[in-house]
């Protein structure tokens, strides 16, 4: 399957790390392998700031080679915005990125704060850090708040129950937009339509590429997940249970 692909993308939270902690540097020298021969694409539903603490720090503390980042495309906020190193400034480039209107931004940081006051989900009163994020092209709620411990946040909501009502209640308050579920405390709302399978579309259509050039590997290729749209709109696929078996997969596509 993979010599025929020139693509190879990658969720980043749960797939290449463990939620919100850095790459290790075994992974970053597999992704660097694997860069050597296929365009590298990281999706995140996180912020591009979610990538410069989380994924480059362990490439560009002995800097940037152009061979690797020439081949390394970022895609946070689900795709909807995207990053390309530009050499000669030596610095990460906003290229592409999706409109979110401010009117509907802020109809629906108006109803979030509605559901967070109204005591009917579960969300505790004392969040670590802000409950809603503007993403820019991307609102997203975190219950516990969007610095509490990964270890709280896997205990809030591990069936996505909490999660699913709330969503039910932002689709129907908002249907201009897309609700996703994603990581372990989070929702994420988007322009209409907008999935990670649109951003890795865009990115393929941009490249001149088809679906079937590339590969796509996530921790939530299940339906509900935030990682199913690329299988749903019929990209190859693989999922992982987390960074140690997708870590096993790179070093059999390189080896």
């Amino acid at each position: 399957m993979l010599q025929n692909k020139k693509i190879i993308a990658f969720d980043l939270d749960g797939t290449l790390a463990v939620s919100k902690r850095p790459i290790t540097e075994e992974m970053a020298h597999l992704v660097e392998d694997l860069a050597k021969n296929k365009i590298v694409v990281i999706i995140s539903g996180g912020t591009f700031k979610q990538f410069n603490t989380q994924f480059l720090p362990v490439f560009s503390k002995d800097g940037f080679s152009s061979s690797f980042v020439k081949n390394l495309i970022l895609l946070p906020t689900s795709g909807s915005q995207r990053y390309e190193y530009d050499l000669e400034k030596k610095e990460w480039v906003l290229t592409d990125m999706e409109p979110f209107k401010d009117e509907i931004k802020e109809k629906a940081k108006k109803i979030l704060k509605e559901i967070i006051e109204s005591g009917l989900y579960d969300i505790p009163k004392n969040p670590v850090g802000e409950y809603i994020e503007d993403r820019l092209t991307q609102l997203s709620i975190s219950a516990l708040g969007q610095e509490a411990p990964i270890e709280q946040k896997k205990l809030w909501d591990p069936d996505q129950k909490k999660r699913q009502k709330i969503k039910v209640i932002l689709e129907r308050e908002l249907p201009e937009t897309s609700i996703i579920i994603g990581g372990t405390t989070t929702i994420d709302i988007l322009t209409k339509g907008f999935t990670k399978a649109v951003g890795l579309l865009r990115l393929l259509d941009k490249l001149g590429l088809k679906k079937e050039d590339m590969l796509f590997v996530g921790d939530a290729i299940f339906p509900g997940g935030n990682d199913y749209s690329a299988y749903e709109v019929g990209m190859d696929t693989v999922q992982v249970t987390g960074p140690e078996e997708t870590a096993r997969h790179i070093k059999g596509w390189i080896s």
